[in-house]
This record gives C-alpha cells, sequence and structure tokens, in this order.
C-alpha cells in the first residue's frame, strides 16, 4: 500500500512542491520515496512494501523509459497477467505487480482497466502520447483526488497532497457542506473545496490535448438471474468468496483480520484460516464496563473456534476521544463516522503484530445486511401502489395535513421511485433546511441527496427492488462513508486493510443470485449466515446484529460538553452564518433538557466546526 501525488503543468513550479504534495503522504508509505520528473509531468510516491519488498521501487518504467506509474494498492490477479504478457513479448525486471500495469497499458491501452481485479489507484505517464492515464478500483476501496483549472492538473491519494500545491484554490464548496450536513459524508465526486474533485469508482481519467476525459468501466449486471436452489445459493458464495479471500492472501508481510463478533468479519478469518492451513492474528477493540455496547467477548468466541492468535485492545470508552486530535487531520475534510475513532485505535493497535488486515466490510451492501433494506422492500409493495402514477390516492398527498406528510410511508409515496430511498445516514433531512440553513447558505446549497441516490437507483439494472437500493449504498454510503473510514483510520498508521467481500468479481457473482436468497422473509444475509453456518459458532451467526456503536450520548453529555458548548456556542459554528443561531441553540437545549435525542446531530456540527477551526479558520458567509 502506499500514497501517490503528482501534477501536470506546463508552468514552472519549484522542486519542492512535489515533495510537498508526496511528503504529505509519509504515512501511507513509511518505507520508500520516489519522485518522476519529465518536462510539464511531475509524479511522487511513496511505499509501504507489502510485495516484492526488495525491488519494485516506483516510479516504475517500461523498458525504454518512455511510460512511468505511480500506483497505490494491490493487483490480486496479476501472477496471471504477467504471464499473458510475457507470452506477448513483454520483458520483466521486477516481482511485484506494478509492473503488470506498466507493461498492461503498453499491451491493452485503457483496456487494461477490464482486465484488473484489486483495489487501487494508480497515474500513468505516457510521454510519447504525452497522455496521463489515472483509474481507481471498481468499488472505490483505493482514493483518489484531483484538481483540474485547464492548465494545471494536480492529484492525490489524499487531499491534504493536492492542496500542498500553491497552484490549488481553496475556495469552500457550499453544496459539500450541504451534503455532509445531510449524510454525514461528503459524496464524489465533490470534496470539501470546489476545484477539487475525488475520481468515482470505476472510473478513469484521460488527460491528453488539454482535454480531460471521464471513463467508465465497470457495473455490476443484476439483468441476468441465477435459477438457483439455496444450496447452489450457498455454493456459488462459498466458491467465489475463498477464491476471493485466497487472492488477497499475497504477502511477504505479517497478514492479520479485523474480528469485530459478527458474521462477516468471521467468515473471513475462517476461510483466511483455511487457506493458510495454520492459525492467523486477529484483533478487536472492546469497551470496559457493562454500560456500553461492545462485543469483545463474541469476537474471542469467534478466535476461539478458529482458533486463531487472538489479541483483544480494552479500552475505558472515553478513551476513545483521545483519537479526536487526530481525526481532522487524518480525514481533511468533514467527516462524521463516529466509528472512525475506534477503527484508529484498533488499527495503531494491530499495527503492531501486522503490516496487512482482512476486514469485513462490503458484506450489508451485497446480502442485504442492514434491517433498513427489508423494511423499505416491505414498504414499497405499499407506496408502490399509493405512488403509482395511476394512482388516484398520489395527488392527494400535498394536500395531507404536515403531521400526516411526515409518516414515512407517505412521505416516501410522495416521491418519484429513484427518490424513495437514499442512503443509510439520514443527520439533517432535506425539509429540515429553511428552518436550519441560513438565507445565505440556503442560496448556495440547494443539492440534495435524493438527486445522487436516483442516479445510481437508476443505473442498477435489476428488476428487484432489493437489489436497487443495495446498489445505491454501494455507490454513496461505502465508497464515502465506510471505505473512507477503513482506508484513512489504517493508512494513517501504516496498515492496509483488504476487503474480500469488495472484490468486483465476487459483487458481480452474487449480483446474480435472486433477492430471496439475500433477503429471506425477514432475516438478511440469509446465503452468507448459511456459509457462516459452516464455520462458526451457531450462536454467532444467529445473534441479532450490533455495529459498532459509540457512547456518543455520554460523551457530549460529558467529556466533550466543553468542546459542544465552545464549538456550537455563539463563538463557534453560529457566527459562520452557515446555520440559524437560534436553531443551533435549540438542538443543544432540547438534547440536554432530554426532550429529543440528538446526539447525531450535535456530533456532525461538532465536526464540522473543529474542521473549519483547523483548515479554514476565517471562513464565514
Amino acid at each position: 500500500m502506499c500514497g501517490i501525488a503528482g501534477y501536470f503543468s506546463d508552468r514552472s513550479f519549484a522542486p519542492s512542491v512535489l515533495e510537498a504534495m508526496t511528503g504529505a503522504l509519509r504515512h501511507r508509505g513509511p518505507d520508500a520515496e520516489g519522485f518522476h520528473r519529465a518536462g510539464p509531468i511531475h509524479l511522487g510516491h511513496r511505499r509501504l512494501s507489502i510485495i516484492d519488498v526488495a525491488g519494485s521501487a516506483q516510479p516504475l518504467f517500461n523498458e525504454d523509459g518512455s511510460i512511468a506509474i505511480v500506483f497505490n494498492g494491490e493487483i490480486y490477479n496479476y501472477q496471471e497477467l504477467r504471464r499473458q504478457l510475457v507470452e506477448a513479448g513483454h520483458r520483466f525486471q521486477t516481482q511485484g505487480d506494478t509492473e503488470v500495469l506498466v507493461h498492461g497499458y503498453e499491451q491493452w491501452g485503457t483496456e487494461l482497466l477490464g482486465r484488473l481485479h484489486g483495489m487501487f489507484a494508480f497515474a500513468i505517464w505516457d510521454g510519447p502520447r504525452k497522455r496521463l492515464f489515472l483509474a481507481r478500483d471498481q468499488v472505490g476501496v483505493k482514493p483518489l483526488y484531483y484538481a483540474w483549472d485547464g492548465s494545471l492538473f494536480a492529484f492525490g491519494s489524499e487531499l491534504k497532497a493536492v492542496l500542498a500545491h500553491p497552484g490549488v484554490k481553496r475556495d469552500i464548496d457550499l453544496e459539500a457542506i450541504n451534503l455532509f450536513l445531510e449524510c454525514q459524508y461528503i459524496p464524489a465526486p465533490r470534496s470539501i473545496y470546489q476545484g477539487v474533485k475525488k475520481l468515482r469508482p470505476a472510473h478513469g481519467l484521460l488527460l491528453e490535448g488539454g482535454q480531460l476525459t471521464e471513463i467508465p468501466y465497470w457495473k455490476p449486471d443484476y439483468s441476468h438471474k441465477l435459477e438457483c436452489t439455496e444450496a447452489e445459493a450457498v455454493a456459488l458464495v462459498e466458491t467465489e468468496l475463498r477464491r476471493s479471500v485466497q487472492s488477497m492472501l499475497m504477502s511477504e508481510v505479517p497478514l492479520g483480520a479485523f474480528v469485530s463478533g459478527g458474521v462477516d468479519s468471521g467468515v473471513v478469518a475462517a476461510l483466511m484460516t483455511d487457506a493458510l492451513g495454520k492459525p492467523v492474528e486477529t484483533f478487536n477493540l472492546g469497551f470496559e464496563g457493562d454500560r456500553f455496547q461492545s462485543e469483545h467477548e463474541e469476537a474471542a468466541a469467534v478466535a476461539r473456534h478458529i482458533r486463531s492468535h487472538h489479541h483483544c485492545l480494552m479500552i475505558e470508552p472515553q478513551t476513545v476521544l483521545s483519537g479526536m486530535d487526530r481525526w481532522v487531520d487524518i480525514f481533511d475534510e468533514p467527516f462524521g463516522d463516529q466509528a472512525a475513532l475506534p477503527t484508529m485505535l484498533l488499527s495503531e493497535y494491530a499495527r503492531r503484530e501486522v503490516t496487512v488486515a482482512l476486514t469485513g466490510e462490503g458484506a450489508d451492501e451485497v446480502f442485504s445486511g442492514y434491517s433498513n433494506y427489508g423494511k423499505r422492500a416491505r414498504e414499497e409493495r405499499i407506496t408502490g401502489v399509493i405512488g403509482a402514477a395511476w394512482s388516484p390516492l398520489r395527488p392527494l398527498i400535498p394536500l395531507l395535513p404536515p403531521v400526516l406528510r411526515k409518516d414515512r410511508l407517505i412521505k416516501a409515496a410522495g416521491k418519484p421511485l429513484a427518490e424513495r430511498y437514499v442512503t443509510i445516514p439520514n443527520v439533517f433531512d432535506e425539509a429540515l433546511r429553511p428552518g436550519l440553513y441560513s438565507d445565505a447558505f440556503r442560496a448556495g446549497a440547494r443539492e440534495r441527496l435524493a438527486t445522487y441516490a436516483a442516479r445510481y437507483f437508476d443505473e442498477c439494472n435489476s428488476a428487484e427492488y432489493l437489489d436497487r437500493i443495495m446498489y445505491v449504498d454501494t455507490r454513496l454510503w461505502l465508497p464515502d462513508d465506510l471505505l473512507t473510514k477503513v482506508d484513512r483510520a489504517t493508512m494513517a498508521y501504516s496498515l492496509e486493510a483488504r476487503v474480500p467481500y469488495l472484490d468486483h468479481g465476487f459483487i458481480g457473482a452474487c449480483a446474480r443470485l435472486p433477492a430471496r436468497w439475500k433477503q429471506h422473509e425477514k432475516t438478511g444475509k440469509y446465503v452468507l449466515k448459511k456459509l457462516a453456518e459452516k464455520l462458526l459458532p451457531h450462536e454467532i451467526v444467529h445473534r441479532n446484529k450490533q455495529g459498532f456503536v459509540m457512547p456518543l450520548r455520554q460523551w457530549l453529555d460529558g467529556g466533550l460538553r466543553p468542546l459542544v458548548d465552545d464549538c456550537l456556542g455563539p463563538g463557534g459554528l453560529p457566527k459562520r452564518n452557515l446555520l440559524r443561531p437560534d436553531a443551533v441553540a435549540r438542538l443543544v437545549g432540547d438534547h440536554r433538557s432530554g426532550r429529543k435525542d440528538h446526539s447525531g446531530r450535535l456530533w456532525v456540527l461538532l465536526v464540522l466546526e473543529l474542521w473549519l477551526r483547523r483548515w479554514e479558520p476565517e471562513f464565514a458567509l
């Protein structure tokens, strides 16, 4: 795993610019640093050595040095691609996966993307064509930011690397703040700055002849469903998941796995143990005391069952807040997922023993693991009728009293089908904007997350509603929240995280399964649980989903109370003229009086103000 940075420009900048951009990513690659400068192109690389530790220094070149690459990630099928390229006449100088990308680009051009299995972000400079080619993996495991103003193109694995270039503008994007307040993250392609974008998953970029072109290259196909029995569905998932786990065990450094005490990570750790034929290192974080949700005992049960070498970091819940000091620097832009704090601590703990950790992210989005999926699918049987274009009831919805229009079924029925499901976190619903936003902010913040959701709902070619709403989260919540959390939290401590459920071949295979094997009556992840019954203790497989829930209310009312008063009081966020001061004061007051629990909303506002203080202290409308 590594960090990449660079820029293309005919303008001259000091050599220290590339060094500063690359140096901002040292935590992603503490083992080595490399640069390439040739005319308008400047490439920088920080390396975390995983494969071909002794070789594969970057930037890396083809035989005559005309093509150069900087690469972050792992190509899991690189050995197969290498054999094809050798047969085609290419000569290799290293044993790693990076050189496969160089020769693969020579052989197949941008069509290379359709052949890759892995997690990746890379930039290839084609000197003879004066072409810069960048790409991000199919699901968005690895990040890539870029800025383009028509004469300067800058890119980096993290926002801080792009901002290290003096030519990149730092104007705040009000739409990004608007979307952040709605869902606790900023969806691609936006970033917190107007001039910087995130490259969307499954997209490439070509900069050639002064033109920047975006290239979509993959999406799962749900249109050809398999007619299969339950046993056949379980067999397919097991075969494909074993293949995915096996492919992610390539490493010359120590491997481990995060084990939460649930099905997703437990199955991965069990299959990892089978594939390696020996006990693996497993890691979990638990809370001391009985007052807080913690799954450390269940994680220990999984570890005993698969006979792993288990490591559990037990902490007081208040200790998690020590990570707040690094939060804003690690995530670069406002990011409100509270689970990032314990993930950071767990990553720091695991890095003492291993350099690579397999995780269970993605199973919920592939197999309908969240309870709201089944609920929304069942409700659609009603809203689909009430909200149908031919329904005589639909025109009456806007005429109903406001209290009735707030009902979830009525609210959904009044929207187009593609907008009825938006995404999992809904912090400040768009309906709250008039009473929350200042007039100045409302004038520059009109985007709706529902528009993003509708785009992906329509992009999915499944005939089944359940597939479509899971796909919405796979394109929004998964890359821009969950995977962002895991990537930044692990790479802050130079730990590489791998996600077997998000191999795009595995996703494509599961897309062919009928929805009934994912959500079976009221049981989510049905087919995965059937597989888990063969690998894990019964009580682990069939326990209720818990998740890593932080004691936010206790934090906000306890250790964070002075910070809340400072950040959300008159001298904090309200003075920036983004939000109505009376609305913020009312949220805090209602929360502290016990009338309503606004923990999630206050946390998001707190994170926003802390980010503004760190990066744009003078910002105000």
